[in-house]
């Protein structure tokens, strides 16, 4: 069906592909996997005709053919679903949707009743929770995921394109995103599926082909091909597991206490508690109140009722700032809209939470933020260009480890994370994780959701599970497993090992 060789793609000094080759059939569903930089993006948005390749052969339907633009790609039946989301502001989710093929009606004119029901019909299939005519700045990242895939869907295509949409969803929407995947493959659309959940892969497609530094290294059938074998074509090195919980640091001291904490309608009476040196998941799925719950803590939002202790003392923070001088700190997994300056530079940005402690104001040198935060890039191996470059010169990877260094850099005794290696490679996961075991070990307390339940498994020593808004069980030691968790995120067992 498509066949790609020799793409070949430099932007400036930056070769992004290099002879890079891709081939698949009707009906077949691929992995496209790659670290951060490995030239996945740009393989997909060749194919979706908005970056051309400077050479190269492409073969669609045994058709030489060049991919000029991306009303091109759309006429050879090619749609593409894009990470960063290419859904305009201004337009409601139905005109965002049907844009260049609404249904028309007497006279040419748009036919706004037929176009509303076609899209209601893509939302009842992917059980997209909005109107037709909301506007996507109103809603949640993972319903805009969605509506980007039902766009591409739309528009009936022989080859979609699928460029980390999984990165923001939860479990039960992956679950059913997948079924209707398959269904489409079985229709003989072709699938191309990115992706840095590994668990996922073998869940949804029968090869995979790993790109490293702009080359194609390999194209292996998946059912004989395992994880670890998958890393080591990804990064050439073999994978290296940290065992979190033999190097962590735990004492008998609580650090954190919640009792009965209730924000708007999204969180219920919700009690937890922390030790030093521990580190909490939070699971669920999404719009559960986990998320809410975390920046009720943080003083981002407020919270009606219920009790906060740090240290055995009661706090109410009435802003991020005031927690942020109490040694709270917090990372968002939406790092271009709560977690970086993006045309503030590296420095600044791995300084930003040591300013934000400080009450007084004080003369602070650029020597002094250079030296400081230079360490900090050193210490945890982050490429980067210079200190004083601009963050957003970085991959997304790299740019949540700098925020990630800004946190270690101040220390804070307690860490919320929300979702934060969410469209992360492979390695650059494991280097956070790393970070988590050497932070809790030091008596960091850290809080975590996280919408990768493997993750979630692998470093969290208890897991606290929020369904419909509550804890609906804790999970910890041998009751921490798969099938727990998915049971207890459904809502279908109730085993608190504990509810403080």
């Amino acid at each position: 069906m498509l066949e790609m060789e020799n793409i070949n793609k430099t932007f400036g000094a930056v070769q992004a592909l290099s002879k890079a080759s891709f081939r698949i059939n009707k009906g077949e569903i691929v992995a496209l996997l790659g670290a951060n930089g490995s030239g996945k993006s740009t393989l997909i948005k060749i194919l979706g005709g908005s970056v051309r390749a400077d050479s190269g052969e492409i073969e669609i339907n045994s058709r030489k053919t060049r991919l000029t633009s991306s009303a091109v790609s759309r006429k050879l039946k090619i749609a593409v679903a894009y990470q960063e989301l290419s859904l305009l502001p201004r337009m409601t989710v139905y005109e965002n949707i049907m844009l260049g093929h609404f249904i028309k009606g007497k006279f040419a004119q748009i036919d706004e009743k037929a176009n509303k029901a076609f899209v209601r019909t893509l939302f009842k299939k992917y059980n997209i929770q909005c109107d037709v005519d909301n506007y996507p700045s109103d809603l949640p990242t993972s319903t805009l995921s969605l509506i980007e895939v039902a766009k591409a869907v739309s528009w009936k295509p022989d080859l979609l394109l699928l460029d980390e949409v999984t990165a923001t969803l939860h479990y039960d929407e992956v679950e059913l995103l997948f079924e209707n995947l398959k269904e489409l493959a079985k229709t003989g659309v072709a699938i191309v599926f990115v992706t840095h959940r590994l668990a996922e892969v073998y869940r949804i497609a029968s090869r995979a082909v790993v790109l490293r530094n702009g080359e194609s290294v390999a194209d292996v059938p998946l059912p004989d091909t395992e994880m670890n074998e998958l890393v080591f074509h990804m990064t050439g090195k073999k994978p290296e597991y940290h065992a979190q919980a033999a190097l962590r640091h735990t004492t008998a001291d609580t650090l954190l206490t919640v009792e009965n904490m209730s924000v708007g309608r999204l969180v219920n009476s919700v009690s937890l508690t922390a030790q030093r040196g521990e580190l909490i998941g939070l699971g669920g799925l999404e719009g559960q109140g986990q998320s809410q719950f975390l920046r009720a803590l943080y003083g981002a939002v407020p919270h009606e009722s219920g009790q906060i202790a740090i240290d055995g003392r009661p706090v109410k923070y009435s802003s991020a700032a005031e927690a942020v001088r109490d040694g709270i700190g917090f990372i968002s997994g939406d790092r271009n809209r709560e977690s970086i300056f993006a045309q503030r530079s590296i420095g600044e940005n791995i300084y930003s939470a040591k300013l934000a402690q400080r009450s007084e104001f004080n003369y602070i040198s650029k020597n002094l933020v250079r030296r400081e935060t230079q360490k900090i890039v050193d210490d945890y191996s982050i490429k980067i260009g210079g200190i004083n470059h601009p963050v957003s010169s970085l991959s997304g990877g790299n740019q949540q480890k700098v925020v990630f260094g800004r946190w270690i850099y101040v220390t804070p005794r307690l860490l919320l994370l929300d979702d934060p290696t969410k469209g992360v490679d492979v390695m650059s996961r494991l280097d956070f994780h790393k970070f988590l075991s050497e932070a809790t070990r030091s008596g960091m307390t850290v809080i975590m959701v996280s919408s990768d339940n493997d993750e979630l498994l692998a470093v969290s020593d208890r897991i606290y599970v929020f369904f419909e808004g509550r804890i609906h069980a804790v999970l910890e030691g041998e009751h921490k497993t798969e099938e727990h968790l998915v049971s207890a995120m459904l809502g279908l067992v109730e085993k608190k090992e504990e509810q403080q």
